[in-house]
C-alpha cells in the first residue's frame, strides 16, 4: 500500500490507537494484553498479512504492509522472533532502515510487536519483530518504580580510551584513576587501565557480527549530532563503536516542526533519546511501539541494556530517508523534551511522558589559536555510567568547531566541577597528537573518578571547562642535572641546576633548592628530577599499595598530589623504607623510627614504602616536559 492510502488506514486504525493511549491519569486497572488489543506469538502464522507504522517524512505517521515469513522460537532464553517481509515502493528501495526500531506491526488492528532487527546488505526488506508480550513487562517495572527516581546507570566496566597511545601514562588524572582502581574492579586490582565512561559488557552486542551481513542484528539507533565536523564524527564513531549508536551528522532541533509532540506521540511516531542539548545536540532516534496513558514502549531492543535509567525523551522530526547499499537510515532531528525513559531492557526501552529528567549544565570556553574565545553551553543527561561519555563528546565537538581535531598541539586545560558538596578544580598542560579527544578524555576520566568512586556518592551540579590550544610542538626534555657539590651535611641546602632542551628552540636552565633535614643520618642519598609522567611512575613504584586512597578525602588529596605535565619535580630520596598509614605517607619520621615501623608494616592500614622522601620541590615550565635524571649524593656529619 502506498502513501495515498495512508490517511484512510490511519483513520480506520485511530480508534485502536486512541484506545491504547488514554489521557494521562486514566485508570490503568484494566488488564493489558487481552485479545482486543494484542496478538501473541501463538496466534501468528506464516502468510499472515500485517501493517506497520513509522514516520518517513516530518512527523506524519505512515503505514506499510508486511507478510509474516515465520516465527523462530527460542532465539534467546525465553525469547522468540517473528520474521516478516515488508512491502511498498519506499522500503523495497531502502530495506529496513535504522531509525525504524520500535515501529509497531499490527494484524487486523491488533499489535503483534515491534520491528527491531534486520540483515545488512539484504536484497529484500526482511525484518525481525520483537513480540509485544516480551515488551509489556516494562509497564510493570514503570509502575513499581517512583517517577522521581535517581539516575542510576548500568554496571560499571571499562570500554574505551579517549586518551590515546602512550599519552595515558603522562596524564595526571589517568594516574589518579589507576591508583584509585576506578573501572578496574577495585582499588586492590592493578589491571590494564582504560579511561572514561564505564559501559556494561552487555552493550557490546553485534561487534563480532560477520561483515558480509549474514547475521541478523539489532537495528542500530542513529545518533544525530549537530554542529559536527567530519573528523570529529570519525572519532565519535570509534568511541561509540561498542554501542548500538551510529553517529551521523545532523541538525539542531528542527525548525518548523509541529509543537506538542507529547500529545501526538502515538504508536509509529518518531521518538528520541537526547543525550546532549544546547549548542551541540546529540539525539538517538527510534520509533514508538505502544502507548498506554503516559507510558511509552519503544525500540524493540535496548539502548544500552543498562536497566533502570533516566534518559531524556524528546519528540523527533524526520527530514528524509537515506537509501544506502549497506543499511539505510532516517535523517532526523530531536525536538522538545517530552518525558523520561526509565527502563532500558533487553527487548525495549520504556518511559513516561511528562516530567523531564534533571540535566547537567556544561559550559565550555575554547580559545582560538587565531585569537578570541568561543563559548558553548550544553545540558547533558545524568547517569553515573553515561554522563562522562556524552559530556566528553560534547566537549570534543565544541573544540573541533574552533580548532583542529588531530595533529600536534600544546593544550592548556582547566576544569571546574561544582559538586553538591564543594568544588573540584583540575588543570593540566600537555602535548597531544589528538588534542580534541585527549581533552575530552581528561574530563571524562575526572568525572568517572568522582561518580564511580567506592567511598561516597556525590552529584556533579555543574561543569565549567576552558581549553587553550597552541597548534605547535611546545615540548621540552630534561637533558641533564647538576649540583654545586656532591657531599652535604644535615641542614644544608642542595642547589640543583636543571637543563632543558626545548623543541627546536635551544636550551634553558632553571635552579631549584632542596633543604636536607637536620636529622638526616650519614650515608648515600639520591637526587631525582623528572617530568610529571616520570614522577607519577616513580611514586607508583615507590609507594605501591600505599598510594591507594582509603577514603573520599584521600581521593581528593590524590588529585591534588598529581602533577600537570608542564611541571618539573625534584626529590631528595633516602634508600630507607618508609611508611604509608591509611593512604597517607609519613615523611617526617626519624630514621630509626621509620625503619622500625616499616619493618612491621603489613597489609592493611600500614604499608611499607620503598625509599623515603627527604625533601621535594618543583617548578612549572611554559610547555610540557618529559624525561628524568638522578645522581647520587653523600651525607656526612663530620664536615
Amino acid at each position: 500500500m502506498h502513501r495515498s492510502g495512508t490517511m484512510i488506514f490511519i483513520a480506520v486504525l485511530m480508534p485502536v490507537l486512541l484506545a491504547a493511549a488514554p489521557v494521562s491519569g486514566a485508570s490503568d486497572d484494566a488488564p493489558r494484553g487481552g485479545d482486543a488489543e494484542f496478538v501473541f506469538v501463538e496466534e501468528v502464522a506464516t502468510g499472515d498479512r500485517c501493517v506497520g507504522l513509522s514516520v518517513f517524512q516530518g512527523t506524519e505517521i505512515e503505514e506499510f504492509e508486511l507478510e509474516i515469513i515465520g516465527v523462530v522460537r527460542g532465539v534467546s532464553p525465553g525469547s522468540d522472533l517473528i520474521l516478516a517481509r515488508a512491502e511498498g515502493e519506499l522500503l523495497e528501495k531502502t530495506g529496513i532502515m535504522h531509525g525504524m526500531s520500535g515501529s509497531p506491526v499490527y494484524k487486523d488492528g491488533r499489535l503483534i510487536g515491534a520491528i527491531a532487527s534486520a540483515w545488512s546488505f539484504c536484497k529484500d526488506p526482511i525484518a525481525g519483530i520483537t513480540p509485544i508480550k516480551e515488551m509489556l513487562r516494562a509497564y510493570d517495572m514503570l509502575d513499581e518504580m517512583p517517577t522521581s527516581a535517581g539516575a542510576p546507570g548500568g554496571a560499571a566496566g571499562p570500554a574505551f580510551d579517549q586518551i590515546t597511545g602512550g599519552e595515558v601514562w603522562g596524564s595526571r588524572v589517568a594516574w589518579v584513576s589507576r591508583a584509585a582502581g576506578i573501572g578496574t574492579g577495585g582499588a586492590s586490582e592493578q589491571l590494564q587501565w582504560s579511561s572514561t565512561a564505564r559501559i556494561p559488557e552487555a552493550t557490546l552486542r553485534g561487534i563480532s557480527a560477520p561483515a558480509d551481513g549474514s547475521e541478523l542484528t539489532p537495528l542500530s539507533v542513529p545518533l544525530f549530532v549537530s554542529g559536527a565536523e567530519p573528523r570529529f564524527l570519525d572519532g565519535a564513531r570509534g568511541v561509540l563503536s561498542g554501542l548500538s549508536l551510529t553517529p551521523v551528522a545532523g541538525g539542531m532541533s528542527a525548525s518548523g516542526s509541529a509543537s506538542g509532540e507529547a500529545a501526538a506521540l502515538l504508536p509509529g511516531a518518531s521518538v528520541g533519546v537526547q543525550f546532549v542539548r544546547g549548542d551541540v545536540n546529540m539525539t538517538a532516534v527510534g520509533t514508538v511501539t505502544h502507548r498506554d496513558g503516559d507510558r511509552i514502549l519503544a525500540f524493540g531492543h535496548p539502548m544500552f541494556h543498562a536497566g533502570p535509567v533516566e534518559l531524556p525523551m524528546v519528540g523527533a522530526f524526520v527530514h528524509t530517508t537515506m537509501p544506502m547499499l549497506s543499511s539505510s537510515h532516517k535523517f532526523a532531528s530531536g525536538t522538545e523534551l517530552v518525558g523520561t525513559f526509565y527502563q532500558d531492557r533487553s527487548r525495549m526501552v520504556a518511559g513516561r511522558l511528562g516530567r523531564a529528567p534533571k540535566m547537567l549544565p556544561l559550559a565550555v570556553a575554547v580559545h582560538s589559536p587565531t585569537g578570541g574565545v568561543r563559548e558553548f553551553g550544553f545540558e547533558v543527561l545524568r547517569s553515573p555510567t553515561y554522563t562522562s561519555l556524552f559530556s566528553s563528546l560534547a566537549v570534543a565537538g565544541a573544540i573541533s568547531e574552533v580548532t583542529k581535531s588531530a595533529g600536534p598541539a600544546d593544550v592548556v586545560l582547566r576544569i571546574r566541577l561544582v559538586m553538591d558538596e564543594g568544588e573540584i578544580s583540575y588543570g593540566n598542560r600537555f602535548f597531544s597528537e589528538m588534542p580534541t579527544f585527549r581533552s575530552a578524555g581528561e574530563l571524562a576520566t575526572l568525572m568517572d573518578i568522582m561518580l564511580l568512586n567506592e567511598f561516597e556518592n556525590h552529584e556533579i551540579e555543574r561543569i565549567e571547562l576552558e581549553v587553550e590550544l597552541d597548534e605547535t610542538r611546545r615540548r621540552a626534555a630534561i637533558v641533564r642535572i647538576s649540583t654545586d657539590r656532591s657531599t652535604y651535611a644535615p641542614g644544608d641546602v642542595v642547589r640543583v641546576n636543571v637543563v632543558l632542551r626545548n623543541w627546536q628552540s635551544g636550551l634553558t636552565e632553571r635552579t631549584i633548592e632542596l633543604p636536607l633535614p637536620e636529622s638526616e643520618q650519614e650515608g648515600q642519598i639520591f637526587l631525582w628530577v623528572g617530568g610529571a609522567e616520570e614522577y607519577h611512575e616513580l611514586e607508583s613504584g615507590r609507594l605501591g599499595d600505599g598510594l591507594v586512597p582509603r577514603s573520599y578525602g584521600q581521593l581528593i588529596d590524590l588529585i591534588a598530589r598529581s602533577r600537570s605535565e608542564d611541571t618539573v619535580v625534584a626529590q631528595l630520596l633516602s634508600l630507607r623504607p618508609g611508611l604509608s598509614l591509611s593512604g597517607d605517607e609519613l615523611r617526617s619520621l626519624p630514621g630509626r623510627a621509620a625503619l622500625a615501623m616499616a619493618s612491621v608494616a603489613s597489609s592493611g592500614a600500614a604499608v611499607r614504602t620503598e625509599m623515603t622522601v627527604l625533601a621535594q620541590d618543583e617548578f612549572t615550565y611554559d610547555r610540557s616536559v618529559i624525561g628524568s635524571h638522578q645522581i647520587q649524593l653523600t651525607v656526612r656529619t663530620d664536615r
